[in-house]
Formats: C-alpha cells, structure tokens, sequence
C-alpha cells in the first residue's frame, strides 16, 4: 500500500536528473486494464496536464509528494507513448511548496519546449508564482529556478494561466489577492525577459470589485483574449456577478473598448463554478459557464466572441437546453474549426442533486441549438456521477472524456465517445468506451488530440493506493494502443530506409503502404491532397528494424475520388509516393 498524505485544493479548479531515452519504457496500451503508467511511486502524484507536440507526442505534467512534500514533474512522450524523459518523470522544481495545492498551468509553445507556471513559497510568506522553460531534451531554458512573476511575498498570488502568443512568447495571468482582488498578467519573451513591469499589470474593478479566474488565450499579432469574473461580496456568495473579456496587445494595452466587454452581466453566477475561456483557432474565444438568472438551478451557457470584438452568439449567452428544474454545472466546451459550430457538454443534477445525468449541446454559428432545446441526453438520469469531463474537437466531430463514478461510491472509470455531427457516437457500438475499468478512485482528467487525430486521455488514479499518474491513447477510430493494419513482413534489417509505391494503385477502398526501417524508429504517415493539405495523419508507432505494411482504409478516412500523396517519416527519413483513389 502506498503511504499518502493528504491533498487539499483551496482555489475550486480546479538537484538536475540524468536524462535518457529509451524505446523499451513503455508505449500505448491496447487493453484498456493495462494504462500507461506515467508515474507510479511512493506519496501522491496529482493534477495532471497535458499538452500535445507536433511530432505526435505530448507533454504531462504533475505534482508529486514521493521526497515528502510537493515538487513539479514533467515528462515527455513520443507519438508511441514512449517516454523520453528517466522514468517517473523530471524533476521541475522541488523548491518549498504548501501543503495545500492550487491550480497551475501548463502548455507547449511553437518549438516544442514545455512551459509550466506554479506557486510555491520559497521566498518565504505567501504563495506566489513562478515559470519555467523545459527544452525537449530536458535542459531548463530559463535557469534551474525558472523565473519569478511577482516579489511581494506577502501577499497570496493564486493559479497562474497561460497562453501561447504568435511570436512564441508566453503571456500568462494569476491572481493577486490585494484589497479588493484584481488580476495581473505578463509577457515572456523567448528568451525569457518579463516585456511588462517587474511585478506585472494589473487588471483592477470598479471600487470594490473582486476580480477573480483570469485566464487567456493567444490571438493575432501577438496580442492575446483574457477573461476573467468581477463580483462583489463573498466568493461563497457573490453579488453583481459578471464575466468579463478584454483583447490586450503585445504590449499590454487594451484594444477593443476601454472598458471590459461583458460576456455575461446578470449577476447570478457562482464562485464555485469557474467560466472557461478556450480558443476558436480563428484568433477569437469561446467562453463556457453556468449561471442561475432564472432563479432555482443554474445552466450552462456558451459565448463567442471574435477576434475584433464583435460578440457572435446572443447577449448573455445561448443556454444549452431549456428544460425547468435542473441543476447544471461542471460545464466543458469546444469549437470545431472545420464546421464552425461549438459542443457543450455538462452534468445535470435534480434538484435534491441525488440523481445525476450527462447532457451535451451541439450550435450553429450563431448560437442556435441543434440537438432540440432539451439537449442530447448521453447518460441519462440516475446515480452516477461525473467528477470531471473534458471535450476536444476532431475532423466534424467532439471527443468527449469523463470521469464517471457512482455517487457516493469509490471506483471510479474513465470513458471516452466521438460524437458526430446529428449527435450519434461514432464509437464502441454507439455507447461510451471505457478506457480504464481499474477499481480505485480517480480524478483531474485532462486530454488532448494530436496531430494524428489521436486522443490522449491523462489522470490521476489511486488502483495501487494513493494516487498515481496513468495515460491511454485513443485512436481516430476508437480503438486504443498502436493503430490497427500495422503487419511486419520481415525483422531482416534493411540496408537503408525506403517506402515503395503502393498496392494496388489505383485503389478503392484499400491500398497496401510498404516501407523498410533500418533502424528502430517512431514512424508517421501523412496523406495529403493535390492541393497539399494534409487530410490524414497516423501514427504507426515506435517500430523495431524491418520491413513492414500498413493498409490504408479511405473509406474510414472519408476520402473522395481524386490523386493524393503519401508520406512516410521515421526519424530523419522522409519519402513522399502518389496514389490514386477511384470510386
């Protein structure tokens, strides 16, 4: 039994080691009882994040009490689940830390290096943030401390958020807890300069306004989308509850309007739910988050606004469904950039908060609901209970994660459902997938799509006692561990690398893809149209020297008639081959 120490979140969220790489740690788990162990060690390991690499792979990112007390990991995986980093991670930060945990943040920025923002209190006083630059073979880019954001150590500087902005620079906001709250912001350079003052700007509210949950967002032109709530009274029980946005340039100043625009401004909102701010890959927002301005339960609501300010969804918000008596919350959004619509998804309580459903929403461009005004319901009424869900966009679809548990209960499952456009899953027989059944307790799930249009699905999970960190993949298709069609012909090493055209040629649906490795690699297929965009990525894994096939399936890839090229990467090897496609 692992010996654990307890874990407390107080904001509602939500030595240098040798590195090495080795192709024999670990890579993606086809059974869905065997996850990927990402950290597994004495003490707690808790509150996952994860970013995704343009190579396939991810960053994940922890904090871990094996020494005693918290300290910041991180490790990297290639596109197989391969880790890149010393097993069981590498160790970030082990300055100081409270034993009562807030919400930190991390991302990847456009040179594959890992950026993660925490709080400690190393200084000595209160918490207070700080951020790191992790270069992809491990070396700190910004010094064995990373650097500091603020220097009044007396004062409780809370939850740091970041965004990634078009130069590479890094813009990231906290809390400041001064009298009354206000919000700071600040931007990093790549080489890791503050461009603001030492300690930050400010975002301040009217008189006594409490300013609280910023977060942004990267836009154009460097500039960035912030949002961030105002309210005054208690955080338990707040008055004037609004939701605010603002647009800041690369060198902090205001760009829409020199007041906040609001995304919400009905003042019955909640300091236990957080709104979410996510990017639309347009350079505008999406915004999620419930309120109760028709009194009894809240709803959940969606807003867009673009990248010049114009609000593109009805004032205050488009409802996810309309149905009376509910309790709402645990609210998570998406944008899909190929259809323009945006998913919702959310748990739904009755009003005892005793029977619990799962509810989605699918809107048009302008806000519209599609699936009915009642909602699609996914799970439908009774005693589960989702602790936590998370959704992604892909091709015309959402990904839906979730952590499911029955109330009350202690095991807990993590299930996963593509949704397609009319609300039907494309996966699994048209019900959930579970992806991890293991008995334990589980919680903070986070995921992300790679470039291969792959799910990776990360959390923390207590199946050997105190909390650990596990992963799963989740392919295009549903299916989990290395992709399907994968066969090796021959373990004859090669004398060189190669990529034959393939078989038959012209196809429909299927064709043969042959290629030879002459060294151990993690290989990548990309198809592209005569237009040169790329309509399919696939990740064929971490694969041993040889000779192998893999069978394409335009059918499941939704490809019409028409010329494509084919390109196969392994390490430094990169061929291109065309193929034509006759229906």
């Amino acid at each position: 039994m692992k010996q654990s120490i307890t874990t407390k979140i107080l904001i509602v969220i939500p030595v240098f080691f040798l590195l090495f790489i080795s192709n024999s740690y670990a890579q993606w788990s086809a059974d869905p009882n065997v996850n990927l162990p990402v950290c597994v060690q004495t003490g707690e390991q808790v509150l996952p994040k994860i970013a995704a690499l343009p190579d396939g792979g991810c960053y994940i990112s922890w904090f871990d009490s094996r020494s005693g007390s918290y300290a910041v990991y991180v490790q990297r995986y290639n596109a197989a689940g391969v880790a890149q980093f010393a097993a069981n991670g590498l160790l970030v930060s082990n300055n100081p830390q409270s034993t009562s945990l807030v919400d930190y943040d991390m991302i990847a920025d456009d040179s594959s290096n890992c950026i993660v923002a925490f709080t400690d209190t190393r200084a000595g006083g209160q918490i207070i943030p700080y951020i790191y630059k992790i270069s992809p073979a491990g070396t700190m880019l910004w010094g064995a401390n990373g650097i500091s954001l603020n220097s009044q150590t007396t004062v409780y500087q809370a939850n740091p958020k970041l965004a990634k902005c078009t130069d590479n620079s890094i813009w990231v906001t906290w809390i400041y807890t001064s009298t009354p709250r206000v919000a700071k912001y600040q931007r990093i350079s790549p080489g890791g300069v503050k461009q603001f003052a030492a300690d930050g700007l400010s975002i301040s509210g009217t008189g006594s306004e409490t300013i609280d949950f910023p977060a942004a967002i990267g836009s154009d032109n460097g500039s960035v989308i912030m949002m961030f709530i105002g309210y005054t009274g208690s955080f338990i029980s707040p008055s004037n509850y609004k939701i605010y946005t603002q647009k800041f340039s690369s060198t902090g100043t205001s760009v829409w309007h020199p007041t906040y625009d609001t995304v919400y401004a009905l003042g019955a909102g909640s300091g236990f739910n957080p709104p979410f701010i996510y990017s639309d890959g347009n350079n505008g927002a999406l915004y999620s988050w419930n309120d109760a301005r028709s009194g009894g339960g809240a709803t959940s609501y969606v807003q867009r606004f673009n990248s010049a300010g114009t609000r593109l969804f009805p004032l205050n918000g488009s409802a996810g469904n309309t149905t009376p008596g509910m309790v709402r919350n645990t609210q998570q959004a998406c944008f899909n950039t190929t259809t323009g619509e945006t998913f919702l998804f959310w748990k739904e309580a009755n009003s005892g908060q005793t029977q619990f459903s799962l509810v989605g929403q699918r809107f048009n461009a302008a806000g519209d609901r599609q699936w009915t005004d009642a909602g699609l319901t996914i799970i439908p009424m009774g005693p589960g209970s989702f602790s936590t869900l998370t959704t992604q966009a892909v091709d015309t679809n959402a990904v839906l994660y979730i952590n499911d548990a029955v109330f009350g209960g202690t095991d807990n499952t993590i299930k996963v459902a593509k949704f397609n456009r009319n609300g039907t899953i494309a996966w699994n027989g048209g019900v959930l997938k579970t992806i991890s059944p293991t008995t334990g307790a589980k919680s903070r799930i986070d995921a992300r799509i790679t470039v291969n249009k792959m799910s990776i699905v990360v959390w923390s999970d207590s199946r050997n006692g105190a909390p650990d960190i596990y992963a799963q993949n989740v392919n295009n298709n549903g299916t989990l561990g290395g992709p399907s069609g994968v066969n090796q012909i021959s373990s004859e090493i090669p004398n060189a690398f190669g990529l034959k055209q393939n078989y038959p040629n012209p196809f429909n649906p299927t064709t043969n893809i042959v290629y030879s490795l002459k060294t151990n690699s993690v290989v990548m297929l990309k198809v592209f149209n005569m237009l040169g965009k790329e309509v399919a990525a696939i990740g064929l894994g971490n694969q041993n020297a040889g000779s192998y096939s893999y069978t394409l399936d335009a059918g499941k890839l939704n490809l019409s008639s028409g010329i494509y090229y084919y390109t196969i990467q392994a390490g430094e090897f990169k061929d291109t081959k065309k193929m034509m496609l006759v229906k």
